[in-house]
């Protein structure tokens, strides 16, 4: 069974308020210790520590939710709880471990509680250190993944690191490979070339491009922002892409 989640509300709406507490109420691990209207109220209860995880509004009066996030050492869970969107990029630079937007269903709260057991029972991190999660190595010494991947390119095979791809981009018949020393042409099909690239590291957004999730610099719901190119995220592969994203933060 997994451990008891001892956790803070921290929303100055009260039906937002009322929405979260009967959701935590029908998880079985999950202990709600506060319920609170405004951060400096959430403040003085995180003091006090003991608290694993904090739900979390952004846009509260006099100190909102970034604010407090900030203000705090060490820093616990983080989920936000909001209706705006244009604070995930920021959200996740702070470590938030979910970015939950407003109306939430129940279906979606499972889903970060399910996130939240994994990281506190050590599945997916070993511990924190200055508030920040520390990862495990998510590669298996038996079974690594590819780091060269080659391309047919003007009757020549080319072997490319995949740490220095940036996108590839799909353009009539042929395919695009930016990278950070320049471009390569390819008539390799972007299906074909996503075979061969590992799923942890690279991301189909669009019927046209595929990224490296580690060369993200920023995105939103319609977009991400490569090396200072805004790339757009196709409507077919929206709903994944944002799971992918969510769950990788920056």
């Amino acid at each position: 069974m997994d451990k008891t989640i001892t956790c803070i509300i921290v929303d100055d709406e009260p039906l937002a308020r009322k929405v979260l507490t009967k959701y935590a109420s029908q998880m079985d691990n999950l202990e709600v210790v506060a319920v609170c209207s405004n951060a400096v109220e959430a403040f003085c209860h995180l003091q006090k520590g003991n608290i694993d995880l904090v739900f979390l509004d952004i846009k509260m009066p006099k100190i909102n939710g970034l604010e407090l996030l900030e203000s705090l050492n060490p820093v616990p869970l983080v989920v936000f709880t909001t209706a705006y969107r244009e604070f995930a990029v920021k959200a996740f630079e702070l470590d938030a471990i979910d970015y939950l937007l407003k109306p939430i269903s129940l279906g979606r709260f499972m889903k970060t509680i399910a996130k939240v057991n994994k990281f506190l029972t050590g599945n997916h991190v070993v511990g924190m250190v200055e508030g920040q999660l520390q990862p495990k190595d998510p590669i298996s010494k038996l079974n690594p993944e590819p780091r060269l991947l080659y391309i047919k390119s003007q009757r020549k095979t080319v072997k490319l690191d995949l740490s220095e791809i940036l996108y590839l981009e799909s353009l009539n018949d042929k395919v695009t490979i930016h990278t950070s020393d320049g471009e390569i042409q390819t008539t390799q099909r972007i299906g074909s070339l996503e075979e061969k690239l590992p799923k942890t590291k690279f991301l189909r957004i669009h019927r046209s491009f595929i990224i490296a999730l580690d060369k993200i610099t920023a995105f939103n719901t319609i977009m991400t922002e490569v090396n200072g190119k805004e790339l757009p995220i196709g409507r077919n592969y929206r709903s994944h892409v944002m799971t992918i994203l969510q769950d990788n933060p920056l």
